[in-house]
């Protein structure tokens, strides 16, 4: 069954449209609740685009573990991959509001533009060590989207940074792990940082070097 109308993929085509290279969405599945849903759910995205493909892996693969699939033990695990970047990560559906984040992520991997000022770029860049940014989210959250693009953005401008977007109903013991009551949270290095809302770029920055 069909989950993108006909309607749907028209939009979902035009969007990326904006698209400049290849991307590919390495998807790793295991028994889960969504996996099957998202794999289809997938599939129909890389139908409304030539430079979008879907890549599919066992979560018991080799590629699992290339790719930090395996960190939260269970999928749906989405990876962005366009050009040299891989650190733009999805935990669970990319569906509801989620699913504005997903496309834009796309379309400026694609382009290699996403969407931070100059200066502001030149300032993620100063960061030389490992970073890992983790939104968490739920499907209905209309403010998530913003704080997982932001993430997503550092990570395409810096090697050093990952961004993990996680569905909190779909990965409730790692949201009840983080203490999780109100997203979109968002987490530096695990338990180094903590802050909570869509903030603007420059002070979401700030939050994330404070951690440091």
């Amino acid at each position: 069954m069909s989950l993108l109308t006909d309607e749907n993929k028209r939009q979902i085509g035009e969007l990326l449209e904006r698209m400049d290279e290849p991307v590919t969405i390495h998807t790793f599945t295991d028994d889960c609740e969504t996996c099957e849903e998202c794999l289809e759910f997938n599939r129909e995205m890389a139908e409304t685009s030539e430079l979008l493909s879907v890549e599919e892996h066992e979560f018991d693969g080799e590629a699992a573990e290339e790719y930090g699939a395996t960190k939260y033990d269970h999928g749906p695990v989405q990876v962005l991959e366009g050009g040299d970047v891989s650190g733009v990560n999805y935990f669970g559906l990319p569906t509801g509001q989620e699913i504005n984040s997903y496309i834009t992520d796309i379309v400026e991997l694609s382009t290699g533009d996403p969407d931070l000022s100059v200066d502001l770029i030149e300032a993620v860049q100063e960061i030389d060590e490992p970073v890992e940014i983790t939104v968490f989210v739920t499907p209905t959250c209309p403010h998530c989207p913003g704080a997982v693009q932001t993430a997503h953005r550092f990570a395409m401008v810096n090697e050093h940074v990952t961004g993990e977007m996680i569905q909190s109903q779909e990965f409730m013991e790692v949201a009840q792990e983080y203490g999780v009551r109100g997203v979109p949270q968002i987490n530096v290095n695990g338990s180094d940082g903590e802050f909570t809302g869509n903030l603007p770029p420059q002070q979401f920055l700030s939050e994330v070097k404070n951690a440091l």
